[in-house]
């Protein structure tokens, strides 16, 4: 047993080797050229910083561009060209900042509000609303940078909200935290003066994470929203609601679990992140060929916080290693879902979480 153990170790001690070469430089890439068309945002740890800071890249590139010093990024720009961030600071508070999508025109929003903590900020799509998550359990809504509505104070810490593709709804979770039940998913309308509760549901089990801050998430025509969840049957189920009526769905993922799931263009398809970290391709239509590797794991890694970009064949992702789970200890990387035999390309390392600018004229 002790050999097996030595083994095992000096296996990691390899990868975390291999981890520390990519390490050196948040800006190091593969061939610039295989990526996609469509700017990716990311928040990484730049060399010798003690600060994150928030970079874009796109396909002309040979490099990224440093945007924001001091920044950590929740969500994708908005179609107006915004970016929202956190800034944490050495005293230990925190700033929620909206600015241009190049990082110029900084402002604080809401800087001298009864908030002690700000845990997290995401802009909608068409740049209307920013969610903020303050005070351990409360979910605020920033409406035009000027008006403040709590909407809830039982969000459940330890997740995110997720705005509707087209800015209008936001779907969240409520209850103690990740680990105690009741837990419910609930859906807003924005579109009012007054946000307006469309349905709040009880979730048949726990909502399920490998590590940190799950979030649900929406179908294209913003419609049904889809979060993970483990039952007591230690069965992880894919599940499904909408605002419209009572409409819920499930499906079982047995053999390796799920922890995120995000909704294909295909009915009963899903793109996943397993309970052992690999993002998967989970049909309900197929019986025998259910499921498909798009990255594995290998054992030793996360593939957390996966970004899919369907129209463009790609998924972006963070890998965490097992034995570093610390916020910018990740790599970001890049895979095409259309090629079986696509290797992940390494975009850059320190990594936290990266997005999509799908908006890109």
């Amino acid at each position: 047993m002790k050999e097996c153990r030595h083994v095992w170790k000096t296996f990691l001690i390899v990868i975390d080797f291999v981890v520390l070469l990519f390490a050196c430089d948040p800006c190091k890439y593969d061939n610039i050229y295989s990526f996609p068309e469509g700017d990716i945002y990311f928040t990484a740890l730049p060399v010798n910083a003690t600060e994150p800071s928030i970079f874009q890249i796109d396909i002309n590139q040979s490099n990224p561009k440093e945007l924001i010093k001091n920044g950590k990024l929740y969500s994708a720009p908005s179609r107006d060209n915004k970016l929202v961030f956190v800034r944490d600071y050495s005293t230990g508070s925190q700033d929620v900042i909206l600015s241009n999508i190049d990082g110029s025109n900084q402002r604080i929003i809401a800087g001298s509000f009864h908030w002690y903590s700000r845990d997290f900020a995401i802009i909608s799509s068409n740049g209307s609303f920013i969610a903020i998550g303050a005070n351990g359990n409360e979910l605020w809504i920033v409406k035009n940078e000027t008006t403040y509505l709590k909407i809830s104070n039982n969000f459940c810490k330890g997740t995110l909200p997720s705005f509707s593709p087209d800015g209008s709804k936001i779907a969240f979770f409520e209850g103690k935290d990740l680990y105690t039940s009741p837990q419910y998913i609930v859906i807003s309308y924005l579109g009012s003066e007054q946000p307006q509760t469309l349905c709040k549901k009880v979730l048949p089990g726990n909502v399920a994470e490998l590590y940190g801050e799950p979030s649900p998430n929406w179908s294209n025509d913003n419609v049904f929203v889809y979060c993970c969840i483990e039952t007591l049957e230690r069965i992880d189920l894919i599940y499904s609601t909408s605002f419209e009526g009572s409409y819920e769905k499930t499906w079982e993922v047995e053999f390796v679990g799920c922890v995120e799931a995000l909704p294909s263009s295909r009915e009963n398809v899903f793109y996943t992140v397993g309970r052992d970290g690999s993002i998967w391709i989970v049909n309900f239509n197929e019986l025998t060929k259910r499921f498909q590797f798009i990255s594995l794991s290998g054992g030793y890694s996360y593939n957390l916080f996966p970004k899919l970009y369907e129209e463009k064949k790609y998924i972006l992702y963070t890998r965490f290693y097992r034995d570093e789970l610390t916020q910018f200890s990740g790599t970001l990387e890049i895979i095409n879902i259309s090629d079986n035999k696509a290797k992940p390309i390494i975009i850059g390392s320190n990594v936290f979480r990266a997005f999509w600018n799908k908006f890109k004229g």
